[in-house]
């Protein structure tokens, strides 16, 4: 069995989860903050670090800081706007936070995305922080949700190509 097995079984799951999730904002409830994502890769005849490194270049990701184990993209800004803050509108930033793990017999890679509304006229990117009248968000909206396991799929499909 390989990892597009259980894309193919998980997907409806995953889909399932980001209706109950867009339900459950408009109901009034809070959900719980968003967890990451993570896969397994089989062991790599290079560091594991340099091979995430460029696969997150192939997806188009921005690595602003990396060490041994973990990467950080850049802040970037979304399309997408977020729930006002001091009464005004605000768009939603959002960056990724990738770790890999060389464990006994693979890869463990974990995927995390960090998102904050921000309101656009105070909104200043740095060199790995983001500056302005920002809150963050621990439960990602539907569409950021949806990226984030399409990054996580893309990331893992660069990783099952020899």
């Amino acid at each position: 069995m390989n990892a597009l097995f259980f894309l193919r079984i998980f997907a409806p799951a995953r889909e399932l989860a980001t209706v109950l999730l867009g339900a459950c904002l408009a109901a009034g409830c809070t959900p719980p903050p968003t967890g990451p994502v993570s896969f397994s890769t089989t062991l790599l005849a290079r560091e594991p670090t340099d091979a995430l490194l460029e696969s997150v270049k192939k997806v188009g990701l921005y690595p602003t800081t990396v060490s041994p184990g973990l990467i950080e993209t850049r802040w970037e800004e979304t399309t997408h706007t977020g729930e006002p803050l001091h009464e005004q509108q605000t768009k939603l930033v959002r960056r990724y936070l990738l770790r890999i793990e060389k464990r006994a017999f693979d890869n463990r890679v974990t995927i995390e995305a960090q998102a904050k509304r921000c309101i656009p006229a105070t909104l200043r990117f740095g060199e790995s922080e983001v500056d302005g009248k920002c809150a963050p968000v621990p439960t990602l909206p539907p569409p950021l949700l949806t990226e984030l396991h399409r990054t996580a799929d893309r990331l893992e499909q660069l990783f099952t190509i020899p």
